[in-house]
């Protein structure tokens, strides 16, 4: 009835706690002090330039990733999301701390976020869903005897969402993988019948009948599918759009003239026609016309390197959208 709620768990309770016992700014009580936290790393110019370096990886975070996390040595104090927490600290993490942190701090860290890792997913094996719970009790036992040594004033180390760590794997199997149930999908709900808004001197009883609308066409379609408008792919590509099939589409812009390939680019080109045997194998010239964007199955856009490399959005580096890979019934290839 009550489902643990996998979102503010790992995003915000244990980010929190981590944070605080890494930068220092946990309560401490006597007899207790901080030269004795051996743990304490993210001070002074450690913590600034830690945080420059997670600015410094938006550029290479994919724009379908959502919010790119911004320097928390400047915003953590200010309205930092959790979806910002959970590319920092879940993401980037193990390689940013690899060498901030001693090395059992780091391991015990890594421990966690691999446990995370296994049991957030929406599809989770018996072997992995084991694999996580394994790591998550190996973490929370670390990390009581690395942090909190059995002190009576380092007991508030030990905070509820410690253990809750351990009960992820048995509520998945309770009632599924949690991330089905996270606040993830209730707070998009939450933002998208609040831009619906129109009537500002009532507002809650405007948002209450925006949802009870909502709900009532969902229950209609769902018991009358037949009546949802599919939307024919061909049709929701923009204009200069080339439909590839199979949900692909090459977008614009478009070179307007074939330009040479390097030889290595042409190697590949060439035994990729060899093996599906297409024609005029050897009157090809060695040269193409290059695209900007791909458009995906899953409706997401690729952009490609070509592209990334000409366009220039003034001082602001443009979000990495070059690697992706491409599945289809002939073809399993990584395009870059």
């Amino acid at each position: 009835m009550f489902p643990l709620d996998i979102m503010h768990l790992v995003n915000l309770n244990i980010a929190d706690l981590l944070l605080g016992l890494w930068r220092g700014t946990t309560k401490v009580y006597p007899p207790d002090y901080l030269d004795l936290w051996t743990w304490r790393v993210l001070v002074g110019n450690v913590w600034r330039a830690h945080g420059k370096t997670v600015a410094l990886a938006t550029p290479f975070i994919p724009s379908c990733f959502g919010r790119a996390p911004r320097n928390p040595a400047e915003k953590i104090n200010s309205g930092y999301k959790a979806w910002e927490f959970q590319i920092y600290l879940i993401g980037l993490g193990p390689a940013l701390f690899r060498h901030i942190l001693a090395k059992e701090y780091w391991m015990n860290y890594c421990k966690y976020v691999s446990g995370v890792r296994l049991l957030q997913r929406w599809i989770i094996s018996p072997a992995d869903l084991q694999c996580g719970h394994k790591l998550l009790c190996e973490f929370t036992q670390e990390f009581e005897h690395l942090y909190y040594q059995r002190r009576a004033d380092r007991i508030h180390f030990v905070r509820q969402s410690i253990h809750l760590l351990t009960h992820i794997a048995s509520e998945t199997i309770r009632i599924g993988p949690l991330s089905c149930y996270s606040q993830w999908t209730i707070e998009t709900a939450i933002g998208n019948l609040g831009a619906e808004i129109r009537q500002d001197h009532n507002p809650y009883a405007n948002i209450a009948q925006r949802g009870i609308l909502r709900a009532q066409l969902n229950s209609i379609l769902a018991m009358f599918p037949q009546l949802r408008v599919r939307e024919d792919p061909e049709d929701s590509f923009p204009q200069g759009a080339k439909d590839l099939g199979e949900g692909y589409a090459l977008l614009r812009a478009c070179q307007k003239t074939a330009k040479p390939v390097e030889e290595a680019e042409a190697t590949v080109i060439l035994r990729y026609w060899e093996e599906h045997g297409w024609p005029n194998l050897d009157d090809w010239p060695r040269n193409v016309k290059r695209w900007a964007r791909l458009r995906l199955p899953n409706g997401q856009t690729a952009r490609s390197r070509w592209y990334e490399s000409q366009s220039s959005h003034g001082t602001r580096k443009l979000r990495k959208t070059t690697c992706v890979t491409v599945c289809s019934s002939s073809l399993s290839h990584t395009l870059l």
